[in-house]
């Protein structure tokens, strides 16, 4: 079905979970209680859902410990048609062939099913189809199989894209009665790692990656070759690559093509200090049009979340965009889906309504509702009827409990830079009497803060505490001056835009500044050193999880590690090579300046921040008798996966903050 919402992310891929419908109600009253973390963090089962092209059907995979099921809602019964148990497969995607045939791939290999269950295939096997003779044959012979477009206009063949062990991607039609394919381009011949298509499956641009570089190619019909592909903006030509040294400084990110293969989308800061989506005619070399931009941020965060290009096959032309401001927003270029979009705010004003999917008549649509205090639905939106039937909720549990709402707030620092924060009171708050507040840095630190379901800060929330978090000058996705200014001052201007949030936050809220805490991950830990570090007097202590503590030590690690793309990003971004101010900005050289209570956490299995780091750390720390507790997760890594785990970990970080405010009191 290609009239279907086409998400195009770059350099991300992102999971969305789901459950079976059980029953057409509203959210119920809500309790307020402590939300358990058993509860808060639970994972959802649910994945892989979208409208059959007929709209009778709705598909998921559902998953329950170790097994995963396809499970098959008949819409307009309101009950499951079928449940197709895939026997311990994985299931990375799902789609509708037909509407009676589904495909799915499971770990390299192309799965065909039909919705009753029966017919089951093998389309395309995770293997080569010619087998490689020699030793490591089974190695080598092994192939990544992907869908990238069920080309609506050719009913007999898919086209796929094939991974093999040298890293090399070719394209290739498959027959899905007989499984024959056929290549359309080789990734080995033309030394290929990723191609780019349009929505009628044609081959537009490929990407060659190493550790050095990343580069688009166009193929030159004159020359017979590849070469690199340019932007021409007035007169100047941009070369379409991304290197380490400039990766904050790209001024072109790939967003997508649609129906006409001679128009790339793309975002471009170029002559601008926020991004802009922009139409690019490859052919005649020049911008066609400026489709969206935004006087507060960047239409796309090329280092963080990618933005959402729906495109028609009837208009053969873009309907809309979606992407992250303060708030998500929606842009639409169709009268007839900004009518939809209306009628569902209006319905419920209190949920962001994404529309994930809809049936080729459009008149049925898969809903994605969420907010930042609840965990949300997927439902599904006749247009016929104006009705809505939820499918599932992501976490039904978790809407038993009064959650905390976000307010979107632009501090000011000392030099008066605006900085945009999220900020959630506690649940229990009351306008006469002061509060204890944990500010949250986020990691990167090139990253941001969204509008979204923050869970840390509704733990947070939900246990008394307010909960700040500061898009600070280094964050991404709000101009290049936001961004560029972190540059060589991770250790400074990051570190002071924190802290005058802070400040700013407790000014306006009855804020108890005796009682200030500093809570966070990977860059964020570092903030969370250094931050104690630099101003003693405004926090009472901190929680670090998986943070550097001697740069001069994890550079060299990086080095030593073949690393280069992250060594030398890094070596651009810290702003020099010597080895005086690798020690200036590593806290491990500023234990003196701690005065305050430290609790840090870290993966035994970190590859990316070693826990020797954390270990030296806590080592200097207790040998100069400072307050400083160090936990090592033995199963964890560098993100701490298993919700126990992290209910642990919070839990811990709440008894160690109660802690100093008791002292306090």
């Amino acid at each position: 079905m290609q009239k279907r919402i086409t998400l195009i992310l770059v350099c991300l891929i992102i999971n969305i979970s789901y459950s079976q419908p059980t029953e057409k109600v509203a959210y119920k009253d809500t309790v307020q209680q402590l939300v358990p973390t058993d509860i808060l963090f639970k994972k959802a089962q649910n994945s892989n859902y979208s409208i059959s092209p007929n709209g009778k059907y709705f598909a998921e995979v559902v998953t329950t410990f170790s097994d995963n099921d396809i499970h098959i809602i008949d819409i307009d019964e309101y009950k499951i048609f079928k449940t197709i148990p895939l026997k311990g497969k994985s299931v990375q995607n799902l789609l509708w062939l037909t509407d009676n045939r589904l495909l799915y791939e499971s770990l390299g290999k192309i799965n065909a099913i039909d919705i009753d269950g029966t017919n089951a295939s093998t389309l395309v096997s995770s293997f080569a189809d010619i087998r490689i003779k020699g030793f490591y044959s089974f190695i080598k012979s092994f192939r990544y199989n992907s869908i990238i477009s069920l080309l609506p206009e050719n009913k007999k063949e898919i086209l796929i894209e094939t991974f093999d062990t040298e890293g090399f991607a070719s394209i290739k039609r498959v027959n899905v009665f007989t499984g024959q394919k056929i290549i359309v381009v080789s990734g080995k011949k033309h030394k290929i790692n990723k191609w780019i298509t349009d929505l009628n499956g044609t081959p537009q641009l490929g990407i060659v990656a190493d550790e050095n570089i990343i580069k688009y190619l166009k193929y030159n019909n004159k020359e017979n070759k590849f070469e690199q592909f340019n932007i021409k903006v007035d007169g100047v030509d941009y070369p379409f690559i991304i290197k380490p040294n400039s990766y904050l400084e790209q001024n072109l990110s790939y967003e997508g093509f649609g129906f006409n293969p001679n128009v790339i989308y793309m975002s471009s800061n170029i002559n601008s200090d926020k991004r802009k989506l922009i139409a690019y005619n490859i052919l005649e070399e020049k911008i066609e049009k400026t489709v969206l931009e935004d006087v507060n941020c960047d239409i796309n965060d090329p280092h963080g979340k990618g933005i959402q290009l729906i495109f028609n096959s009837s208009t053969k032309d873009i309907f809309g965009v979606k992407y992250d401001n303060l708030i998500p927003k929606f842009k639409w270029y169709s009268i007839e889906f900004d009518g939809f979009q209306n009628k569902l705010n209006e319905t419920f004003p209190s949920f962001i309504n994404d529309i994930i999917d809809y049936d080729d008549k459009g008149e049925r649509f898969v809903i994605h509702q969420w907010n930042d205090n609840e965990s949300g639905n997927i439902g599904i939106y006749d247009t016929t009827d104006d009705t809505y039937d939820i499918m599932f909720y992501f976490n039904k549990e978790l809407n038993e409990y009064r959650l905390s709402k976000t307010k979107v707030i632009i501090a000011k620092t000392r030099d008066e830079f605006k900085l945009p924060c999220y900020l959630n009171l506690p649940i229990d708050f009351k306008n006469d009497y002061s509060f204890p507040m944990v500010v949250i840095p986020h990691g990167g630190p090139w990253s941001r803060d969204y509008f979204e379901f923050d869970k840390y800060s509704q733990y947070f929330a939900s246990r008394g505490y307010a909960v700040l978090r500061v898009n600070f000058r280094g964050s991404t996705g709000f101009g290049k001056k936001h961004v560029l200014s972190g540059v060589n001052s991770i250790d400074e201007i990051m570190i002071n835009d924190i802290a005058d949030a802070v400040n700013f936050i407790a000014e306006k809220y009855k804020v108890d500044k005796r009682k200030l805490f500093i809570f966070g991950h990977s860059y964020g830990g570092y903030a969370t050193y250094m931050s104690l570090i630099k101003y003693p007097n405004l926090y009472a202590s901190g929680v670090a999880l998986s943070a550097p503590t001697d740069i001069k030590k994890w550079m060299k690690t990086k080095k030593k590690e073949k690393d280069y793309f992250t060594y030398r990003f890094w070596e651009k971004v810290l702003g020099t090579r010597k080895s005086k101010y690798l020690d200036q900005i590593s806290p491990i050289n500023f234990i003196d300046s701690i005065k305050k209570p430290l609790l840090i956490f870290h993966g035994k299995r970190d590859k990316t921040i070693s826990v020797n780091q954390a270990e030296e750390m806590i080592s200097e720390l207790q040998n100069n008798g400072k307050d400083a507790k160090l936990e090592i997760l033995q199963n964890e890594g560098h993100t701490f996966y298993d919700s126990n785990g992290l209910g642990y970990i919070l839990d811990s970080a709440d008894e160690f903050f109660k802690e100093a405010m008791n002292k306090i009191d």
